[in-house]
């Protein structure tokens, strides 16, 4: 063999080991992140839901769980459900109108979502929104999803611009919808981008293992592994932080609606037994949504 072919494959086997070496450390990386991510979110303890505390209990939804039956979401007592919306500058999830239009007719609390993009800007992901959004007095507030996760996780924009967008979002919708939206965030993100930045927002926070540390949340979502009749698989649910009455209170006062000029009544549903009396600034007591899943 010449010295020239031994060199080659010497300079090959050089190249090669190098890639092989760059595969390792990067599958190494990912199975790490992945296990902590795992661990951290999906293999904690069972946790319990003291539903007598946090009596009123919704859902969130997007494409992802295909055609629901909405009569039997009804019959399920969930109080509200948030859908996705839109996503980034121009995304629309094709099933929105379709639920939207669904959930209404059965009465129950509707709220829409954009997905917030690291990499766009924040006004045309807020018009985004609004040209699909269309709320009612009795409608929840909307939400930015904000978390740092998917694609966003790969994002080179730095923390100031981020912020400088995300504001730019909130102020778009807020103009529009004259009432503060909601930030959806999960607690990483919440330390990273929202604490002490955003604090006259409120906050729907992604707390799975746990009850939320952070002070004045609105909604807390606590588990991705719900069981809702009337979807096939698995649910994000989520739980109001408070009463019913307040909960009521909560979906006129946070639109700035009088709650004296709002027909609750016909908003937000009661339960059908006819024995219980109703509270009076709000529905009745509902059962609670069966799930066959209290992890986190």
């Amino acid at each position: 063999m010449t010295k020239k072919k031994k060199k080659n494959l010497t300079k090959r086997a050089i190249i090669i080991s190098s890639i092989l070496v760059v595969f390792c450390v990067l599958v190494s990386v990912v199975y790490v992140y992945g296990l902590d991510y795992y661990r951290k979110y999906y293999a904690c303890p069972t946790l319990g839901i003291n539903y007598n505390k946090y009596p009123v209990i919704g859902m969130d939804i997007s494409v992802h769980q295909g055609n629901i039956d909405w009569q039997v979401v009804y019959d399920s007592k969930i109080s509200f459900v948030f859908m996705k919306a839109t996503e980034g500058a121009n995304f629309v999830d094709k099933n929105f109108a379709k639920n939207w239009k669904n959930a209404k007719e059965k009465n129950i609390v509707t709220g829409a979502y954009l997905f917030y993009k690291f990499n766009k800007d924040g006004k045309v992901q807020a018009e985004n929104f609004i040209n699909v959004v269309k709320l009612e007095d009795n409608d929840l507030p909307p939400v930015v999803d904000f978390e740092l996760c998917y694609g966003n996780r790969f994002s080179k924009v730095s923390k100031n611009q981020m912020q400088n967008q995300l504001l730019k979002c909130l102020r778009e919708l807020e103009k529009h919808y004259k009432c503060k939206p909601i930030i959806y965030t999960n607690v990483d993100t919440y330390t990273k981008y929202i604490k002490d930045s955003f604090e006259d927002y409120p906050l729907w926070i992604c707390k799975l293992c746990s009850e939320p540390t952070v002070k004045n949340w609105t909604f807390w979502q606590y588990t991705h592994k719900g069981i809702v009749p009337g979807i096939k698989g698995n649910v994000d649910m989520n739980i109001f932080n408070g009463t019913y009455s307040e909960f009521v209170n909560y979906v006129y006062e946070a639109r700035g609606k009088k709650l004296e000029d709002a027909t609750k009544s016909s908003t937000i549903k009661s339960t059908k037994n006819p024995t219980k009396k109703k509270q009076k600034n709000g529905p009745t007591n509902r059962r609670v949504p069966q799930s066959t899943s209290r992890k986190s």
